[in-house]
C-alpha cells in the first residue's frame, strides 16, 4: 500500500472503513427528489439554445440528449420533470440543422 497509513496524522482514521469509492456498488434503490428536473432535459435545452449560435455543433447533441432525457422521464413514472425542456432542446436542435441545410442549399443554388 501507499504511505497513507504510515502518516502519523491519519492515526485516528485508521479504524474507519473506506467510503463508497472503495468499489462498493451504489444504492440501487436511490430516489430522486420529488418534482426534480431531469439533468439531461436541462442539458438538451442548453444545447438547443446554444445551437442558435453554433448550429449543428450543438444542435445534433441537443437532439440526441433530448431523446435520452425523454426515455429517462418516461421510465421514471412521474418522478422526473422536464419533458418540455427536452422537447424544446430537440426542436431547437432540429431548427438549427434545418436552417444550416437551407442556407447551404441556397448558397449552392445561387452561386
Amino acid at each position: 500500500m501507499s504511505n497513507y497509513y504510515q502518516n502519523p496524522g491519519n492515526t485516528p482514521f485508521r479504524d474507519f472503513p473506506p467510503g463508497p469509492h472503495s468499489g462498493v456498488d451504489p444504492d440501487q434503490n436511490n430516489h430522486v427528489a420529488p418534482d426534480s428536473m431531469d439533468s439531461r432535459a436541462r442539458t438538451s435545452l442548453t444545447l438547443g439554445l446554444m445551437s442558435l449560435l453554433l448550429s449543428v455543433v450543438t444542435g445534433v447533441p441537443a437532439i440526441w440528449v433530448g431523446r435520452k432525457a425523454l426515455k429517462d422521464i418516461k421510465a421514471a413514472d412521474g418522478a422526473l420533470r422536464g419533458r418540455w425542456a427536452a422537447w424544446t432542446g430537440i426542436a431547437l436542435g432540429c431548427l438549427s440543422v434545418v436552417v444550416l441545410f437551407a442556407v447551404w442549399l441556397y448558397l449552392h443554388t445561387h452561386s
